[in-house]
This record gives structure tokens, sequence and C-alpha cells, in this order.
């Protein structure tokens, strides 16, 4: 938490050197929102490049059991963050929010060179993604 002229804001920490599954999302294949950040340019820049993807666009995600999941894009977004008033991060924040079919969000900066917005894709898991299921005996 940090303390504003307004009281207390909710604030995350990304990871160095590696995309971060945010511990309150869902998990990848879940009905709910899986979210995951990731720095740009910086400290590993997992996410370099995120900002290049366009809907239709397959994503796919492991899970700790070797199961991939696809993820088609719906939207990229790039929402203005240095100079935005508490209200539309508020907005912007919402991305983040559960939801009730299995979607991917993924946030970082942008652009390349600064961090004056965030780059947020949003995904929708592919009807029978689910591929290379362990063995289960």
């Amino acid at each position: 938490m940090v303390k504003t002229e307004n009281g207390f804001m909710a604030e995350w920490e990304t990871a160095d050197y590696a995309a971060g599954h945010h511990f309150n999302s869902a998990n990848p294949g879940e009905n709910g929102n899986v979210v995951i950040s990731g720095h740009h340019n910086i400290k590993g820049k997992v996410f370099n490049r995120l900002w290049e993807l366009k809907p239709g666009d397959e994503i796919k995600l492991y899970n700790a059991r070797g199961e991939i999941f696809t993820y088609v894009v719906n939207e990229v977004l790039l929402l203005r963050e240095k100079g935005a008033s508490e209200e539309e991060r508020r907005a912007h924040a919402r991305y983040m929010n559960p939801t009730s079919d299995p979607t991917l969000t993924l946030i970082s900066c942008w652009p390349p060179w600064s961090n004056t917005h965030r780059v947020i894709v949003i995904a929708k898991l592919k009807e029978g993604s689910v591929a290379n299921k362990p063995d289960k005996s």
C-alpha cells in the first residue's frame, strides 16, 4: 500500500527478469482473469514487444503441471498513465478485475523508450486449447 493525499492506494510490484502472475488472479485455463505483468524496457524486458500483438494472435501459457493453454488476443490497449487522473487510473485498473470467463490479461508499460502508457493485452481461452495434459497414472 502507498499513502497518497487521498488515503492509501494499492500498488503491485513487477517481477525482475520474469513475468509475474498476480497472486489474486485466476490460474491458466480456469474461469476468471489470469493477470500477468512484466517489464518492457528494463530488468529482463520480458514484455518488450507486447504492444506488437494483434487481435487473432495466439498466446501459449504453460502452468506448473506442464499443461499448455492457448489464448486468442481480442484487444490490445494503449492507455495513458503519465498525467492520467485518479479516475482514469481506476478505470484502467478494472482490466485486472475478475471475469466470469477464462481471460488472460497481460500488462506492461509503453512506449519502448518510456513508461508514459500501459499496454494491456486481453485474450480469451481458445476452445479445447488444453494440450499436453500430464499422464495421471
